[in-house]
């Protein structure tokens, strides 16, 4: 008898992976460099004091508030993400699909990751904010995936006694 050694990626739907790749890279990305300002690029030639820089990452700098909302809606993501593969949501009663609930949280991603690029790219820009932009619309494209995705509808109860009801066809 062989023991499994971990978690199938093939069990995953294309969505589910792409939610999170992009979703672990989006996170690594969001603690990186999206804005920078040097003061050799403020004054110029006045200020000799070197090559002094200050960054911010996507938490933080212009329109840190809309990065810090992105950044707790992709942790949720990743959490549901992780409870899916561990077959742990059913022990959660929310009201929605665990692939709606999962494109929702990615719809939050996205949106509040779109708010965050453009404080981020109309004040000092840094390469990882292009970067995130990248990984922000791979989120999108997987939410939108997931909310395409079928809902999985239960039977209907059985009467008691284990028969339809007395009806046939």
């Amino acid at each position: 008898m062989e023991k499994s050694g971990g978690f199938d990626m093939s069990k995953l739907s294309l969505a589910s992976k792409i939610l999170l790749g992009a979703g672990i890279l989006l996170l690594i990305d969001s603690f990186l460099s999206w804005q920078k300002v040097c003061v050799s690029d403020v004054l110029g030639d006045l200020a000799d004091v070197g090559d002094f820089c200050v960054k911010a990452n996507a938490w933080s700098g212009s329109g840190g508030w809309a990065g810090l909302i992105m950044g707790l809606f992709l942790i949720a993501l990743l959490i549901w993400e992780a409870m899916q593969i561990a077959d742990m949501q059913e022990k959660f009663s929310i009201g929605v699909t665990p692939s709606k609930l999962a494109a929702y949280l990615g719809f939050g991603v996205v949106a509040f990751g779109l708010i965050k690029f453009l404080f981020a790219v109309t004040n000092e820009p840094a390469l990882f904010a292009f970067v995130g932009l990248i990984l922000i619309l791979a989120i999108g494209y997987g939410a939108w995936m997931k909310f395409q995705e079928p809902e999985t509808v239960a039977a209907p109860p059985m009467a008691p006694g284990g028969t339809d009801g007395g009806f046939t066809a």
